[in-house]
């Protein structure tokens, strides 16, 4: 052997042939696309198909192969390249992504340097690389499991570990999401030896550390996007790694170290592709490194220190193109907030929109600033471990078409729950006068903080929008109040905070907060403070007090939703709800949690004057605290007032039947089908399907009371059931009501009786 001679070429002995060996990875990979296809649907078939399909094709044109199925299929390395190019692609990208990048993988990755065995870097990467510099938006744009919401990354979204992350039901790349899948395709090329467990320990151990180092959460930076799918599926690529053991472990090592060194420092938060491609770079570098030393042969002090150097300049060098591409990347193509992606055209519906700073607040709006006919616009509120970010679109007059979270550092697993669309589903359709919490929006339970920082946060910004576009909420205060007591909430640091405000000769004569749940020490002053102010300058729009901006605005917030009531109406025209209604006892039913409430509101010279709720289905121990709170405050401000927390199906339900009962549908004592009748029992007789049928009729105070079938021949099955429903609604309207479909007969002999007992006027 030449004494010279230090570098042998490395020989595998294999009964494993090329075809063999991709078609094990394309095997390994089918967990990733299956979990794809479960999490995102048809987009993630159709876009690996067109990469895959683009890949095989694109090889087999340029290297003129055959055109039968073996020969378009090749070695089969295009297949795993194009399906390598689709599962590293978000679900949202164009027909055409996949085209382009499989198409740039297959000519710059591969062919260029040779074809199989001679490129340096991995296919697919390169692909993804050039499509992330070229068309950015699309590439990092993400979209949530199953109902497709635009959504920020794990990597963006969470600030810890979420077990969503382990199974998959998160937003990112097709096949990147699910852990399960990846380590599912990991044991099979295991079992198969065609990967080294070097690389991908190295990548995720190296990037565990280095995370954990920083203070980031190191099991998010290994499960959260697209690292494990890299260090599994790209890292150990046999042409683009090392060939020795010791090399594979550095070459892991360094992909980790890059990763988390990209997330931190440049504008892509996931930092796998330009991480995986660096060390590409380095892999001769590395093989010499590492190259066993030969019994009997020395490797010179000067190489050893040469290829050191000659490593320590590839990765400067690296570090520089990075930075160079890092400034270039245009701010605003895409539109981003804290580095997530705002979905602007595809939420504003058109790509010609305005952008417009009004009070330090960015916004970006269609149509006329004087008149916008959609805005959108990016607010944050301070959550249970830090700022809570979010996007919204508003239409014209304010009203809440989207909602979505950017990032929070809430916990993962409750905190993470303000992310879901059953909880921000409930902001839709809302504007700033219908934001309390528990009232209109339920919080999360568990997640209390969290849900109410997003609940306060939108509503200052929807106050905010309204300031900027219409001008303050509080210019028309001064035009003069109905005298009178007005109560009202809105939503605060703790929970609702209850406020009375006083009308005197037109304008606000004091304002009392009565009930909250705010921080004691810290809301002191503002509860102390704030009415005051209010109160001197007869609008709620006045300073906030420093350090108690929250329980500020939550009063003055409701200050405003009392003035709401108490505003002056048209010339001539009458107050309150019952202002048209002549005098009479009035019964409505509205529907609650478990059935209708049915109340009796008794009006008297244009007011009411008494609610008695005559009948229910509702959980006594919440429904009756409710009535409690609801039947006094709508007495005393004559109005419907809001919902009470805890008991929001049987508080609608109360104030849905006083709406009923004074809107002119029911009927007042003395106007309904008893008349004058005097107080007693009357009885009637009707013809059924099966006979005579007999009723008695409970008459009192000129209104139908109760109504009792005595006597009837009908079935039973069919009867029954039309008197059930019948019987309460006579009552209720005070008048006849139509017949029930299926018991015809039945219901006209019932209705045939009543009438004939209130006709013949004789009591028993």
């Amino acid at each position: 052997m030449n004494a010279k001679q230090e570098l042998w070429a490395p020989v595998i002995r294999t009964k494993d042939s090329i075809p063999q060996i991709m078609f094990d990875v394309f095997l390994a990979l089918i967990p990733c696309w299956l979990a794809g296809l479960i999490f995102f649907g048809l987009p993630a078939l159709w876009i690996v198909l067109l990469s895959t399909a683009t890949a095989v094709l694109v090889e087999a044109l340029f290297m003129r192969y055959p055109l039968s199925l073996k020969g378009i299929f090749g070695d089969g390395s295009s297949l795993v390249t194009g399906v390598l190019v689709g599962l590293i692609l978000p679900p949202t990208v164009p027909w055409w992504i996949p085209i382009v990048g499989s198409a740039l993988a297959i000519t710059i990755g591969k062919l260029v340097f040779g074809g199989l065995g001679n490129n340096i870097f991995n296919p697919a990467l390169i692909g993804r690389a050039v499509l992330l510099l070229a068309f950015t938006a699309p590439m990092v744009k993400y979209v949530s499991p199953f109902d497709a919401v635009t959504e920020a990354t794990p990597l963006l979204a969470m600030r810890s570990f979420d077990w969503a992350l382990v199974w998959g039901n998160v937003s990112g790349s097709i096949g990147e999401t699910s852990v399960i899948a990846i380590l599912i395709g990991a044991a099979y090329l295991v079992f198969r030896k065609l990967i080294d467990w070097r690389i991908p320990v190295g990548y995720a151990g190296t990037a565990f550390a280095v995370a954990y180092i920083w203070g980031l959460d190191p099991w998010l930076a290994v499960t959260g996007g697209g690292l494990l799918f890299a260090a599994v599926f790209m890292a150990t690529d046999m042409v683009t790694s090392p060939v020795n053991p010791m090399g594979r472990l550095l070459f892991g090592c360094g992909c980790g170290l890059l990763t988390i060194l990209l997330r931190k420092y440049t504008s892509f938060p996931e930092g796998v592709t330009f991480a995986i491609l660096t060390m590409n770079a380095l892999v001769p570098l590395l093989d010499m490194l590492t190259v066993p030393v030969i019994f009997g042969a020395r490797r010179s002090r000067e190489q050893r220190f040469a290829t050191t150097i000659a490593v320590a300049v590839v990765i400067c060098l690296a570090w520089g193109v990075l930075a160079v591409i890092n400034r270039t990347v245009p701010e605003e193509v895409p539109a981003t907030a804290d580095g997530v992606y705002l979905p602007l055209v595809e939420t504003l519906g058109t790509d010609a929109y305005a952008t417009a700073a009004i009070n330090d607040k960015v916004y970006y709006f269609t149509g006329a600033q004087e008149a916008p006919e959609k805005v959108a616009l990016v607010g944050s509120e301070q959550g249970y471990h830090g700022p809570v970010y979010f996007y919204l679109v508003l239409d014209g007059s304010g009203r809440i078409e989207h909602i979505q979270i950017l990032t929070h550092s809430d916990d993962p697993g409750l905190g993470s729950l303000i992310t879901r669309r059953s909880f921000l589903d409930q902001f839709i359709g809302l504007d700033g006068t219908e934001l309390v919490a528990d009232v209109d929006i339920q919080g999360i339970t568990g997640a209390t903080i969290s849900s109410r920082a997003v609940i306060r946060g939108v509503a200052n910004e929807l106050e905010r929008f309204q300031e900027a576009f219409y001008g303050s909420a509080g210019d028309d205060a001064a035009a003069g109040y109905v005298d009178g007591s007005y109560l009202a909430e809105a939503s605060g640091f703790g929970g609702p905070v209850k406020v009375e405000v006083t009308i005197v000769n037109g304008r606000i004569a004091a304002v009392k907060v009565l009930e909250h749940q705010e921080t004691l020490g810290i809301s002191d002053e503002a509860v102390k403070v704030m009415p005051q102010r209010i109160a001197e300058a007869n609008s709620p729009d006045v300073d906030l007090v420093s350090g108690a901006t929250v329980t500020s605005k939550a009063i003055a917030v409701a200050v405003q939703k009392a003035l709401d009531q108490a505003e002056v109406k048209e010339p001539g025209g009458s107050q309150g709800l019952a202002a048209n209604v002549p005098d009479g006892v009035y019964r409505g039913k509205g529907a609650g949690f478990n059935g209708d409430v049915v109340v009796d509101v008794t009006v008297a010279g244009g007011r009411i004057t008494a609610l008695e709720v005559v009948e229910h289905a509702d959980t006594p121990l919440y429904a009756q605290g409710a009535f409690t709170q609801l039947i006094p405050a709508i007495i005393e401000a004559q109005e419907l007032v809001d919902a009470r927390a805890g008991a929001t199906f049987s508080s609608r339900g109360l104030l849905a039947a006083v709406e009923a009962a004074v809107s002119g549908a029911a009927v007042p004592s003395g106007g309904g089908l008893a008349g004058d009748l005097p107080d007693g029992v009357y009885r009637g007789r009707g013809t059924g399907f099966g006979g005579e049928m007999v009723v008695d009729v409970t008459v009192s105070g000129g209104r139908i009371m109760a109504i009792e079938v005595v006597e009837h021949a009908d079935t039973a099955l069919y009867a029954q059931g039309a008197f059930t429903q019948l019987i309460p609604e006579i009552i209720a309207r005070q008048e006849f009501v139509d017949a029930r479909a299926g018991a015809t007969f039945s219901s006209k002999g019932l209705l045939e009786a009543v009438e004939t007992a209130l006709t013949g006027k004789e009591a028993q």
